[in-house]
């Protein structure tokens, strides 16, 4: 049972590193257009992605779900791929992206019962909103969001 857990865990973080990859500072959240995100605007934005993977709608993300999520993903990301450049591409995340997802497994299980609850499927975006927002004001605006970046940049060298 415990490896079945562990497993479980593990395959559910992987896969949602890439809706991960969205975080808080992803134009899509910014509900209004308006170049700055409010945390009501990223909570709102959460509750649909996380809305849209539950598809049976008990309140947790299982792994049948986040199988289906991102084989979906995957399948509308080769098909924007395809519009592009006339052909389908392969994956392009390479053996680096795919180390870095692994070294992020269990992350989000936080309490490691094999299923993403709603909080521990948002709590990685609001905690980076939180770091984004320099003045503690509720809303990450373009330089909040450019400064981010840059300290990121030379966090990594």
């Amino acid at each position: 049972m415990r490896i079945t857990t562990i497993l479980a865990g593990g395959l559910l973080s992987v896969a949602l590193a890439g809706t991960a990859l969205a975080g808080p500072m992803d134009a899509r959240a910014d509900l209004d257009k308006n170049g700055q995100l409010t945390k009501t605007e990223l909570t709102t934005h959460l509750d649909q992605r996380f809305a849209a993977i539950d598809a049976n709608g008990n309140g947790q993300i299982e792994t049948a779900e986040m199988q289906a999520a991102r084989q979906d993903r995957r399948a509308r990301r080769a098909e924007r791929r395809k519009a592009r450049s006339g052909d389908a591409v392969g994956e392009r995340s390479g053996e680096k992206r795919r180390a870095m997802r692994r070294g992020k497994r269990g992350q989000r299980d936080a309490n490691g019962d094999g299923v993403i609850s709603r909080d521990e499927f948002g709590a990685r975006a609001l905690k980076r909103f939180d770091l984004a927002d320099a003045n503690s004001d509720g809303i990450v605006t373009q330089e909040e969001r450019a400064a981010m970046k840059e300290a990121r940049k030379a966090r990594r060298g």
